[in-house]
């Protein structure tokens, strides 16, 4: 059989997602615990999620911190116990901080669970906190803090943060170096003390879930109580911004570091998943409209994104790059023209065909497994959606048309808008960005 790779395939049809929600467990404390139980392999994967964000914090570095050393030891365990206890089990310890959430991920096998579980029992009732184990992550952050402070892409990630949110709100703030001289171990106690109790706490386990290892979860973790201090945290609504220009100038480097983009509308909104689609036009994937032109074309940088960030206040849209310092006005340039090329034109038939099959192909992927499947819903969860927001979300994207995105495209990609922001060098310092 001859195959014409001249032609491309014609598009299949897209099936519905059939995807079952988790079933909740409640402990004796009230702990929701979220279960996925499809695995095959005798696995179980426990996400102990903790509203203990950064966001939550009032100085810096605190949440950071808490979440990083709980595994540096308790009352009754040293650091050095705890790692040769799951090292001898073959388990594995994973944490994870955003601005809303603080988490602890355990990946063991079944059997072994029983004995692990009274370790992470110790971890979030007894932790130490001790000094020496304090100012050697400290030291050692600090280091690693000082070397990329220097780096055009840490930087821009940083002050983008800050023009997007405002310097002085609960999500805009960020590291500065001064913030390790300040950490001190009572900053530590007094947020692990408000923030990881069972008010504010839920656990998702996925894998091979058996009915003795959720007896057990509500045995180790469904007998504590405890009243939380909830932090403070400023909500934030989404506002036009009026164009923002900022050059960050960095001698002899041989890169800039681009961030274009606006605060926008969050998944519970009407027109989300439209902005999805036209997001992934422009810069979602490899072969988007900024990918080609930038990279593919005029060679000025190995990579370009565009993506929409999502937290429980406040999201944003944001397209990132690293492009070679001598082509940085040709590339804003560029940039400038394919946000308005998604204004002034319909997106072909042919263009969106290519983008929902990479959605959905990429959606059905994300669902892979129980494992998987634990990620998607902990996004979801934190957003105070469930599994059906992306049922019905893919079906919404799948049924887009070319004159639905170009009325997106007229009311949220506005570039005269958008912040844009500079780190490294460009011909001329007073570009006009």
């Amino acid at each position: 059989m001859h195959i014409n790779r001249s032609k491309m395939p014609t598009t299949g049809k897209h099936i519905q997602l059939n995807i079952s929600e988790p079933n909740m467990v409640i402990l004796d404390n009230g702990i929701e615990t979220y279960i996925i139980d499809e695995g095959e392999v005798d696995f179980t994967r426990l996400d102990f999620v903790f509203n203990a964000g950064s966001a939550i914090q009032n100085k810096g570095l605190i949440a950071e911190s808490t979440i990083q050393l709980l595994a540096d030891g308790t009352n009754t365990m040293s650091s050095e116990d705890i790692a040769k206890k799951l090292d001898f089990h073959g388990a594995i310890i994973d944490t994870n901080l955003t601005k809303d959430k603080a988490s602890l991920t355990l990946y063991s096998l079944n059997k072994q669970l029983p004995k692990l579980l009274p370790i992470l029992k110790d971890m979030f009732e007894n932790a130490s906190f001790e000094e020496y184990e304090l100012s050697n992550y400290i030291n050692r952050k600090r280091h690693q803090f000082s070397l990329n402070i220097d780096k055009v892409k840490f930087k821009a990630m940083l002050e983008f943060n800050k023009l997007i949110f405002g310097s002085d709100s609960s999500y805009g703030r960020v590291k500065e170096l001064s913030d390790y001289d300040a950490v001190l171990r009572q900053d530590l106690v007094s947020f692990y003390n408000s923030q990881y109790t069972p008010q504010n706490t839920y656990i998702i386990a996925s894998g091979s879930v058996k009915s003795d290892t959720i007896s057990n979860i509500n045995k180790y973790f469904g007998t504590n109580q405890g009243k939380p201090v909830i932090g403070s945290i400023n909500k934030f609504q989404v506002v036009d911004v009026t164009s923002i220009n900022k050059f960050i100038k960095k001698e002899g480097s041989l890169q800039s570091a681009i961030r274009i983009g606006k605060p926008v509308i969050g998944k519970q909104h009407q027109d989300y998943n439209s902005l999805i689609v036209l997001n992934t036009i422009l810069g979602g994937y490899f072969g988007s409209r900024l990918m080609s032109n930038l990279r593919e074309q005029k060679g000025f940088t190995y990579g370009v994104n565009s993506y929409i960030m999502n937290y429980q206040h406040g999201n944003y849209w944001s397209i990132a790059t690293e492009v070679n310092a001598d082509h940085t006005d040709e590339a804003i340039d560029e940039i400038r023209f394919e946000i308005n090329r998604l204004m002034n034109e319909k997106v072909s038939n042919t263009e969106l065909d290519i983008v929902k099959n990479y959605i959905y192909g990429t959606y059905l992927r994300s669902f892979d497994g129980p494992l998987a499947k634990a990620e998607r819903f902990r996004s979801a969860k934190d957003l105070d959606l469930n599994f059906e927001h992306y049922v019905s979300s893919l079906d919404e994207m799948m049924t887009q048309t070319p004159k639905q995105l170009h009325t997106i495209a007229n009311e949220y990609c506005n570039y005269e808008k958008m912040i844009v922001l500079v780190v490294g060098k460009t011909k001329n310092d007073n570009i006009a960005i």
